[in-house]
């Protein structure tokens, strides 16, 4: 056995080193790609329900037809809908609210138990008190639940 070892000692070098090389070659590539292969989101989107384009268009334009709404975003991330919408600036906090009554009508039982829904509304005057505000909605529950009323405070000394 030994005999075996000296003989071929050059040969085990090689192929321990080529063993050694790839082992680094590996833990190198997940340590600067981690996510390359992999689900961004892991196990969390199996079973993942799709909304068509057409449902998210019908969504802003029924936000959009409220005279009171600037602009409308709508984005899907994972299993949560972000909606982003800007009012006019003399919009009050019940009117701003009341622009998301009717947005889950659009989507479907199966949709409104995957998706959460959050609603950001804003104002083009970021010195106006009480804005922006967030409505958020679990996929479990019917309503929204919106941030407390506050106001701006100048931090000023």
């Amino acid at each position: 056995m030994i005999k075996l070892l000296k003989k071929n000692k050059f040969t085990i070098i090689v192929v321990v080193l080529f063993v050694g090389c790839m082992f680094g070659v590996s833990v190198l590539k997940d340590l600067f790609f981690p996510n390359e292969g992999k689900a961004i989101y892991g196990e969390r989107l199996v079973g993942k329900v799709e909304v068509k384009k057409e449902t998210y268009d019908q969504l802003k334009e029924k936000v959009q037809s409220n005279e009171k709404v600037e602009s409308v975003d709508v984005r899907e991330s994972g299993r949560l809908i972000n909606i982003t919408v800007t009012v006019l600036n003399d919009t009050s906090l019940e009117d701003a609210k009341a622009v998301t009554n009717g947005i889950t009508d659009l989507f479907t039982d199966s949709q409104k138990g995957y998706y959460d829904f959050q609603v950001f509304v804003k104002k083009t005057d970021a010195n106006e008190n009480n804005f922006p505000i967030i409505g958020y909605k679990h996929h479990n529950n019917s309503d929204f639940v919106w941030t407390h009323d506050r106001e701006k405070t100048d931090i000023s000394s």
